[in-house]
């Protein structure tokens, strides 16, 4: 026992180097790949027009700036006014980046938002504002904000739907399990308990290690570094199972050992199937 969790450390801190190690290592390129998104949907101004914006802390973030220009393809002129004639809090900056709420109830900057900001809303019929109490910043690469009209001002409170990224996860590690149990039954005869029950503790260990680390890649540095990852993280997963199964995995006498072609073919099947099943459930896979 004592020997199976001085492994399975060893296995995670291994997993966790290489993500550190590839994240490191990708090139930097001048506006390559996804952008950081924040997310705000807005409850209490159901029924009423309204504008939004983010006040950035800086004057120049990404494309944005504060000493732009109106041009047409920014949208309500009168809105664009509006941010610019509101009395920010000093050092906070309105970059130009404006949207018409009414009918969506949301505000989504999908491109260079600000870090810090604070959550600005202009009501056209009463000229009035409704801004957030406080700054908040950035927590994810994408950042999704729920936000309530209360009086004169906005509450505002992290809405990431952390308990559908962990059933999410759940769910992929268990399906992976089950498939690769599901092989070593069906196509290489491995039926035996203490056969099932080291292929079991092994995908416990690989695939909830697997599972996290993409998650954190995922969370914290967005698609792009999640799947350059995953392909790395796969062939690590599939050489430290081969690994183990040629080492301890006990085989029948009138059964020949393939413990890599094992672990090769139950690898492809689980990578298949999770391909095919991430067509019909993306909010899964």
């Amino acid at each position: 026992m004592k020997r199976w969790k001085n492994w399975t450390r060893r296995l995670t801190l291994l997993l966790a180097v290489v993500v550190l190690a590839v994240g490191a290592a990708l090139p930097a390129a001048a506006d390559m790949g996804p952008k950081p998104s924040v997310e705000v949907v807005f409850q209490g101004l159901e029924g009423q027009r309204f504008y939004a914006t983010l006040l950035g802390n800086v004057t120049q973030y990404g494309p944005w700036s504060a000493k732009e220009e109106y041009l047409d393809w920014r949208g309500d002129p009168e809105a664009w006014d509006a941010f610019v004639r509101y009395p920010e809090p000093e050092g906070w900056y309105f970059l130009g980046n404006y949207a018409d709420c009414t009918e969506t109830g949301r505000f989504v900057w999908s491109y260079y938002p600000p870090e810090t900001f604070y959550i600005l809303v202009w009501l056209p019929e009463e000229d009035r504002y409704l801004c957030s109490t406080q700054p908040v910043s950035r927590y994810a690469f994408d950042s999704r904000f729920t936000v309530t009209a209360a009086g004169e001002g906005l509450t505002v409170r992290s809405s990431y739907d952390y308990a559908g990224e962990v059933l999410g996860l759940l769910v992929r590690a268990a399906l992976t399990i089950a498939l690769e149990t599901a092989a070593a039954w069906l196509l290489f005869g491995l039926r035996r308990r203490d056969q099932l029950a080291l292929i079991l503790k092994v995908n416990l260990v690989t695939q909830l290690a697997l599972n996290i680390l993409l998650n954190l890649c995922s969370y914290f540095s967005g698609p792009l570094l999640t799947v350059l990852v995953y392909g790395l993280l796969e062939l690590l997963v599939f050489f430290t199972e081969g690994l183990v199964y040629a080492r301890r995995l006990r085989w029948a006498e009138n059964q020949k050992p393939h413990p890599w072609l094992y672990a090769l073919g139950a690898n492809a099947v689980s990578f298949a199937a999770g391909w095919e099943l991430a067509h019909w459930l993306p909010g899964v896979f």
